[in-house]
Order: structure tokens, then sequence, then C-alpha cells
């Protein structure tokens, strides 16, 4: 502690939280379903137009959405699966500048077949699989063994000097 802190003269604690939610399965499942029923409401898969402010300056740009009509074959849709626009990458790490899309063909039939697919699929992963369950970056358990290992032998080396 400080000696700031110290010379304030009262106790500081932690008031530790854990978010009792759903689990990342479950809001992944949720967010599928949730495109699903999106898609099934609109005529087709043409990308809105939004609003949003750059720099200042109000623009409309596409919105963000699981899908996107591919660049070379517009006979192809391009899609992933998201959770809060963060890309899951069903136990892979997903590179921001460059990630990886499944493809289908530019229906709206074909997409929601293809969620579909991916759901059930993924309704059958084991939700304690770690290892295939997170946002974002891959967690290291590597590192993370090998700290917990330096770490016990230090205490082993701190007890035979005593």
């Amino acid at each position: 502690m400080s000696d700031f802190i110290e010379s304030i003269g009262l106790e500081r604690v932690s008031d530790i939280r854990f978010r009792k939610g759903k689990s990342v399965k479950q809001r992944v499942l949720d967010s599928i379903k949730s495109e699903i029923s999106l898609i099934e409401s609109r005529d087709d898969l043409a990308l809105l137009k939004v609003p949003k402010t750059m720099d200042g300056v109000k623009r409309f740009v596409n919105e963000n959405r699981f899908w996107k009509t591919h660049n070379e074959d517009k006979s192809k849709t391009l899609f992933n699966i998201k959770v809060k626009g963060k890309i899951f990458g069903m136990g892979e790490e997903v590179k921001r500048g460059n990630p990886k899309y499944f493809q289908c063909e530019s229906t709206k039939d074909s997409l929601i077949k293809s969620l579909n697919m991916i759901y059930e699929k993924i309704d059958t992963v084991d939700e304690n699989k770690s290892e295939f369950w997170f946002l974002g970056s891959k967690p290291n358990t590597e590192v993370s063994t090998q700290t917990v290992v330096e770490e016990t032998e230090k205490v082993e080396e701190t007890e035979l000097v005593s």
C-alpha cells in the first residue's frame, strides 16, 4: 500500500463481483437465433445504411451484420458468427484485419440454412471446453501453466532457505 493511501487511515477492500450471466455458448447460440429471425423478417440480404459519426461528420455506412456480399462473386455471401460485434472463431483466434469467412449462395434461404447447420453443430460442443468457447484472443494456457510452475518453484526455494 502506498504511503499516501496509508496516511488516510481507512481500510481499503475489494468488492469482486462475478458476472452471473449467460455462458459464452448460450450467448453465441442466442446471437445466431436472433440473426436468423432478423434475416427472415427481411425481403433480401441487402445491408441497410445506418448513420455513423466519424470525425464529427455524420455519414451513412453499411450496418454490421453476420453477412456481407462477396466482393468478387456477387452470387455468394460471406458470413461469420458474431456476438456483440465480435467474431466468434469456434476455437480459432480471429485475425481482426483478415478474418476467415463461411460462404454460401446469396439468398436468404441459403444463409438461414447455413446458420442453422452451424447452430446445431455448435449446440453439441461441451460448454466447459474453454479452448473452444472464447471471444477475442485465444487463451494462452501454456503461459499460465508456466507462471504457476515458476511461482511454485519460488515458494519451494523460500521454504528451503528458511
